[in-house]
């Protein structure tokens, strides 16, 4: 196996889902990533859906992915024992990353896990938080999930359709993007640490990290004063919006000056096939040789032109669903048409690009059914590194698999003690 650009580094994973995509993708650069599970395994092993769909601890897919790589040890931090080991464990580590409440980061500091603590006896130490709206300012300890953290973070506002309210954004972006940003500093006070041999506190508010990506919409209330609203299947001008193919849909964006070929392209295009209509005609030939950005900006000029564009909008979608998406796709790219495919899951599972890029990771995981291993393939990663690439290097853990190998082998808690202790439930 290659190895890993994280080699060597020890990570203390204590996060719940809110924090997984942190440690996944610091695990698959190589990373010895510990999960710490509660007595009885993460709450989040339920999660649907489930391998050959048989609900169990041990068969959940969402786990399987965010937690392959990882180590799993189980302790009760209720229990003065389990305080004990965490300490222990914390000795032994670079980095730690937690997504505590506020309510359970405020009992556990009553109980004695305080960050501060492990790092001022630990001078290298990363201590990681990822909080839903940081660790100070009035809303700190507010309790969060993804659908509160889109819409505090604005970007539910932008999701959905001009008559309707707003809506999540699918796949727990806000818990992605903030795992993202949570491994980008962890990693930069890596290298701090590295190169002073000073850690430092890192959080990441998933508010903040979610708020910037909204576009323009920042700029568009600094400049303009005005608040980005949704657009839905809105088409302001003909050739900028979503469009139904022949099997499917694509996002077409043409006819702005500077972006790609012009109006006049797409005309031709159309003209080849025959169907392009009265769209060859002078009138609108001159209409779209003078295409700017007044029309889409400005109502008086839309008004203006509003036949001349209702029928180029009613011309160039019945020529989009003459044609398959990959057909419009790939012509349009050929001919400087920013036009991109709206990809279906099985669009990328048979991607012929992300194949050839041997982008897909292989996973053989356990499971508890008595069968032959899950033969999966996973996601790859969102960076390629050609000398210490992410990949795959063990299974996800069953609940507290390595217990006996990473307290007694290598924390050198004695076996009988740790026999002890999961005979009080410490572990």
């Amino acid at each position: 196996m290659t190895p890993g650009a994280l080699d060597g580094v020890r990570i203390l994973d204590l996060t719940s889902e809110m924090g997984w995509y942190c440690g996944k993708l610091l695990a698959d650069l190589g990373a010895d990533v510990i999960k710490v599970e509660p007595v009885g395994g993460d709450p989040s092993r339920g999660r649907a859906p489930f391998w050959q769909g048989i609900p169990g601890r041990e068969t959940s897919l969402c786990f399987w992915y965010f937690n392959a790589n990882k180590r799993s040890v189980t302790l009760d931090l209720g229990q003065f024992d389990g305080r004990w080991l965490l300490g222990e464990l914390v000795n032994t580590a670079d980095i730690v990353i937690e997504s505590w409440t506020g309510a359970e980061r405020a009992e556990l500091l009553e109980l004695g896990v305080d960050p501060e603590a492990y790092m001022e006896a630990q001078p290298a130490l990363i201590w990681v938080s990822i909080t839903g709206f940081g660790l100070d300012g009035p809303k700190a300890g507010w309790e969060v999930t993804d659908i509160v953290a889109q819409a505090a973070a604005g970007i539910a506002t932008l999701a959905g359709y001009p008559d309707g309210s707003p809506m999540r954004i699918a796949g727990n972006q806000g818990y992605i993007v903030a795992g993202i940003s949570a491994a980008q500093g962890a990693l930069l006070a890596l290298l701090q640490a590295e190169a002073t041999g000073e850690g430092q506190r890192v959080e990441t508010s998933i508010q903040e990290a979610l708020s910037i990506c909204q576009e323009t919409a920042h700029l568009q209330y600094d400049f303009l004063g005005t608040s980005r609203q949704r657009v839905g299947e809105t088409r302001r001008l003909p050739g900028i919006g979503t469009y139904k193919t022949s099997d499917g849909y694509i996002f077409s964006m043409v006819g702005i000056p500077g972006f790609g070929a012009p109006w006049s392209e797409v005309i031709q295009w159309m003209d080849e096939h025959g169907l392009a209509e009265d769209l060859t005609e002078p009138a609108y030939l001159e209409t779209f040789a003078n295409f700017d950005l007044r029309i889409l900006l400005e109502e008086e000029e839309q008004a203006k032109h509003a036949t001349t564009l209702n029928r180029a909008q009613e011309v160039i979608s019945k020529f989009y669903e003459s044609k398959t998406t990959l057909e419009v796709y790939e012509e349009g790219q050929s001919r400087r048409l920013l036009i991109g495919q709206v990809a279906t899951p099985a669009d990328l599972g048979e991607s012929p690009h992300l194949a050839a890029r041997e982008w897909w990771l292989e996973l053989n995981q356990p499971t508890t059914l008595g069968q032959p291993d899950a033969q999966l393939r996973l996601p790859g990663p969102p960076y390629r590194l050609s000398e210490t690439p992410a990949a795959i290097r063990r299974a996800a853990p069953q609940i507290g698999e390595h217990n006996q190998e990473i307290w007694v082998d290598e924390v050198g808690i004695p076996a009988e003690d740790l026999i002890a202790f999961a005979g009080e439930g410490a572990v």
